[in-house]
């Protein structure tokens, strides 16, 4: 049986520009000339021709694994519950994760990451396997360029992130890490480096959105529509020195959060459309190293086609705000605090809605989007430290969000068994009333234990 991940290894050996048919033609040609020139009487006197340069030699199999540097990971999990908001109970899941660069030398790099899996239960529309990334690298001096699929990360604040607008996510995919949740969209970038720091700018033929876990309700369906096909574009200025890393960046195109929207009434009950919408956001964030202190902090602005007040069917525009430090103590436990601060433009509440389906439709909205009051405040934090000579890291960190008292907290435990083998184990605990985004996800409260493998 072929391993698991010898297709992604065929996808990045599809890019090298010399495929055997061309090496066979061009010997045959070889021969072919050999043979006529031998064979044929003696000629006049002609003049010399100049010679000819050597065709490059393609490249042989050895020269592509040497070239070929890969990252797999094997690995075996138990969930208590899956992140689909449901009853499903225990799941156990296998899966393999792999990353693939091969340099082609003066030709560039191609970079490819994806991983297969199976559980124990699995919903029909659940992906088993997925390329999170395939692009080709370019770099000629100052000019960097990507082509194709590619994971576009922005922002330097610690795990909230408001000008991390440009990758999808899936929030059903049961992974220990969040990181782990996002996957690339289909992209060409390019980035010059200057004088004055670097100018990055990106380009996505296509919309992509995030993946969400839908709250059931009684006689309600959702259709989850596709992102629309439109092209979107980013644009970035970031710079560093003296211990301060900073940039400013605009986006504009489709949010990846998609909205609730009330589609019709039919024999099953209400149908909402899970829909993406247009959004335009300027962002800047900061990060300042002083000793063993980190500070940071990100914000961004965000519009949207919301038409006011009383449109409950799309996110409102708002200005969103985080910032906080880090500090390293000399033990090698590290903890960080950041607060944030949300203000919404055109908020109304959804209880001065009379209509009780509309009502309840505009509080799913609010709830989605992390809009249930005008102004919003919060706090998260993280402790970390690290004992038995770096081998085990322990873990904790959450947020909590008022006026809606509600928020995440997590603890993670991960041993590093030697070099290859890890254990990694933990808790994730969503509270607060179901009207807060959240809330909405207290179905979703797990423990986990993980089993990897890595070569």
């Amino acid at each position: 049986m072929r391993r698991p991940h010898v297709g992604l290894l065929w996808l990045l050996l599809a890019s090298v520009p010399v495929q055997a048919e061309d090496v066979l033609d061009r010997l045959d040609s070889t021969l072919s000339l050999h043979l006529a020139s031998s064979e044929a009487p003696p000629a006049a006197a002609v003049a010399p021709v100049a010679p000819v340069a050597p065709a490059p030699m393609p490249m042989q199999a050895e020269d592509i694994w040497a070239r070929l540097d890969t990252t797999l990971s094997l690995r075996a999990d138990a969930w208590s519950g899956s992140r689909q908001l449901d009853d499903t109970g225990s799941v156990l899941q296998s899966a393999l994760w792999a990353r693939a660069k091969l340099d082609l030398d003066a030709a560039g790099t191609v970079i490819g990451s994806g991983w297969l899996r199976e559980q124990s239960e699995t919903d029909p529309d659940t992906p088993r396997t997925r390329v999170r990334e395939l692009y080709w690298r370019y770099q000629q001096g100052a000019a960097d360029l990507k082509l194709g699929r590619q994971m576009v990360v922005w922002g330097r604040a610690d795990g909230i992130n408001p000008t991390d607008n440009l990758s999808p996510r899936d929030f059903t995919l049961l992974t220990p890490e969040d990181g782990d949740q996002r996957y690339g969209n289909e992209a060409a970038q390019l980035s010059l480096s200057t004088g004055i720091g670097t100018l990055s700018g990106v380009w996505f033929p296509r919309a992509a959105s995030h993946t969400l876990p839908l709250l059931p309700l009684p006689n309600v369906s959702y259709t989850v529509e596709a992102p629309p096909h439109a092209s979107q574009w980013a644009l970035k200025w970031e710079g560093s020195g003296n211990g301060i890393d900073g940039s400013i960046s605009y986006f504009h195109g489709i949010d990846p959060m998609p909205d609730l929207v009330f589609n019709g009434i039919g024999a099953a009950g209400v149908d909402i459309a899970v829909r993406n919408h247009p959004a335009r956001s300027i962002g800047a964030d900061l990060s300042l190293t002083q000793g063993a202190f980190v500070w940071r902090a990100e914000a961004a602005v965000t519009q949207t086609d919301s038409s006011g007040a009383d449109d409950f069917t799309h996110k409102k525009p708002q200005l969103w705000l985080v910032a906080g430090g880090e500090y390293g103590f000399d033990n090698g436990a590290t903890l960080g605090i950041q607060a944030v601060v949300q203000r919404v433009k055109d908020f109304r509440h959804p209880d001065s809605i009379a209509d009780p389906i509309a009502q309840a439709l505009a509080w799913r909205q609010a709830a989605t989007s992390n809009q249930t009051s005008a102004s919003q405040y919060g706090l998260t934090w993280r402790l970390a430290k690290r004992w038995w000579n770096d081998t085990l890291l322990a873990e904790t960190s959450g947020m909590a969000i008022w006026p809606s008292h509600s928020g995440v907290w997590r603890t993670n435990l991960d041993y590093a068994i030697d070099d290859r083998w890890h254990v990694q184990t933990g808790t994730v605990h969503y509270f607060g009333p179901e009207r807060s985004f959240f809330g909405q996800l207290r179905q979703n409260r797990l423990l986990y234990v993980q089993l990897r493998y890595s070569w």
